[in-house]
């Protein structure tokens, strides 16, 4: 230890050991600055073999040219070391915790300044004549600058790119027929991500000089787009787009903005049907053709649960023997199916079979893709559904509206939203399509004739509706013995009196 002492001084041997200590501790606590710190460590360790070999060999002062360069190089590797480490610690570690960053072109500028003062620095304690140096640095970089003209323009147009705010590094932008998310820009070049996954590199240069056009900018990073599709002449406009508009607004798929509110137009008049257009205002610029599938599929979904069809060109109609035989059996079964799902509807037991058969052909064949909001709490809706197939899951949320929990999930047999139709109360909870699910909907209008034909069934179904609303309080509130009875007598007079208000039974 005495013997490296007498080598390098106490001084040396505290810096070269902080910077090692400095560099294994930055590299565990910073993976994502490794391969800097992996450069930084090798020009420590090139900087100490430098220097001992100048200590060996009798000291730079005493020998040759050669020596006296190789510790003026050793010398530089630590300062670049040190800057490094000091450069990894500050943009790497302590302005993430603090929440701010600059890019990556900035940090390089800051870094290459500090590399050009150390430089000259180390070179002026050396005892060279530093004003000869940068006058014979000047006609250098005279003649470097006219050799490398196109590399220096790329150098000052990537400066003036981060002066201005023109676009930014995560805009969409568009040059010379390429299209991408501007990922990073550095000294040279800048970097697109295209949508199909590939990388495109532009010199710095070239969007200075061609014309870029930021998607989205005028309109606060939303970028206008519309959907076309077609229905047959046998539905008047207004059937076709309050019913798009509805699904589109309610409830906006991901990637569609809320405002503006997406509308739905008459495009266009072909010979065998209308052509609509479904317009919105995109905001996920990374997959624009996925959002329009999105959209598409509510498209598809709420005209089906309108009783639209879509247009198909070149439609063919194939008459067959028994056609009609074919018919009337898939509407038997239809009708069975319709009926099964009523049986499992607590609240329609009273009812004799022929009414039964009369509410089963009034259901609605009502689908819901994935994702869709079925029924919203706090909604006042008048109407029941029964699932039919795939499942749907029960959301509860909080009174400020951010957070939920699923208090149930709901399968095919399951039905929601008997208190909307019985009272036209609000809905309870929000019910969303887990997957495409398959549902039978039943309006009040559907369910009032048969009650004005007998008003004696809503007592039977008030009690029932009672009965089932205070289990579930019963849980709650641990209800029991005559306290419970009361209650129960008490909800059911309750129900009564608004059914008969709400279905005008007198």
């Amino acid at each position: 230890m005495q013997q490296i002492s007498a080598l390098f001084g106490t001084w040396i041997i505290g810096f070269y050991s902080f910077l090692v200590i400095a560099t294994a501790l930055l590299y565990l606590a910073g993976p994502a600055s490794r391969k800097r710190l992996g450069g930084t460590f090798f020009l420590t360790v090139s900087s100490i073999a430098g220097l001992l070999a100048v200590r060996l060999m009798g000291g730079a002062a005493s020998s040759g040219g050669l020596l006296k360069l190789l510790e003026l190089v050793s010398r530089l590797f630590a300062v670049i070391a040190a800057i490094n480490l000091a450069g990894v610690f500050s943009f790497s570690l302590v302005m993430p915790k603090l929440k701010t960053s600059v890019s990556k072109f900035v940090e390089d500028l800051i870094l290459a300044g500090a590399y050009i003062v150390a430089g000259l620095a180390v070179v002026s304690a050396s005892g060279a004549n530093l004003s000869g140096i940068l006058a014979t640095s000047a006609v250098v970089t005279g003649v470097v600058a006219f050799s490398l003209q196109d590399t220096l323009g790329n150098i000052i147009g990537g400066m003036v790119l981060h002066l201005e705010d023109s676009f930014v590094v995560g805009d969409m932008i568009r040059v010379e027929g390429h299209e991408g998310i501007l990922k990073e820009i550095r000294w040279r070049q800048s970097t697109l991500a295209t949508i199909g996954g590939d990388i495109i590199i532009i010199p710095n240069i070239v969007l200075m000089k061609s014309a870029v056009m930021v998607l989205g900018a005028a309109a606060g990073n939303k970028r206008f787009r519309a959907v076309p599709f077609n229905v047959y002449y046998d539905r008047h406009p207004g059937e076709v787009t309050g019913p798009v508009e509805q699904a589109l607004r309610e409830d906006p798929p991901a990637g569609v903005a809320s405002e503006p509110p997406p509308d739905c137009v008459i495009k266009d008049f072909q010979p065998n049907c209308i052509v609509y257009e479904a317009r919105y205002w995109l905001t996920d610029f990374s997959a624009p053709g996925g959002v329009d599938a999105l959209v598409r599929s509510r498209i598809f979904y709420a005209l089906s649960r309108a009783g639209i069809k879509l247009s198909v060109h070149g439609r063919t109609m194939v008459l067959a023997q028994g056609a009609e035989e074919v018919a009337e059996k898939s509407r038997k079964q239809e009708q069975a199916r319709r009926a099964a799902a009523l049986k499992g509807v607590y609240v329609f037991q009273v009812l004799t079979e022929g009414e039964k058969e009369l509410l089963a052909g009034r259901l609605k064949p009502t689908p819901f893709a994935t994702g869709e909001i079925m029924t919203r709490q706090g909604a006042v809706a008048d109407w029941l559904y029964i699932i039919s197939s795939g499942v749907a899951e029960v959301r509860l949320y909080s009174e400020g509206g951010g957070g939920y929990r699923v208090v149930k999930r709901l399968a095919a047999g399951d039905f929601f939203g008997e208190g909307g139709l019985l009272t036209g109360e609000p809905r309870s909870a929000t019910v969303v399509a887990d997957g495409e699910v398959n549902c039978y909907r039943l309006d009040r209008e559907g369910f009032a004739d048969i009650l004005a034909s007998r008003p004696e069934i809503a007592e039977s179904i008030a009690g029932l509706l009672a009965k089932r609303r205070l289990e579930l309080d019963k849980a709650k509130e641990k209800l029991a013995g005559e306290s419970a009875l009361a209650g129960l007598k008490t909800e059911e007079q309750n129900l009564l009196s608004t059914i008969r208000q709400f279905f005008s039974l007198g």
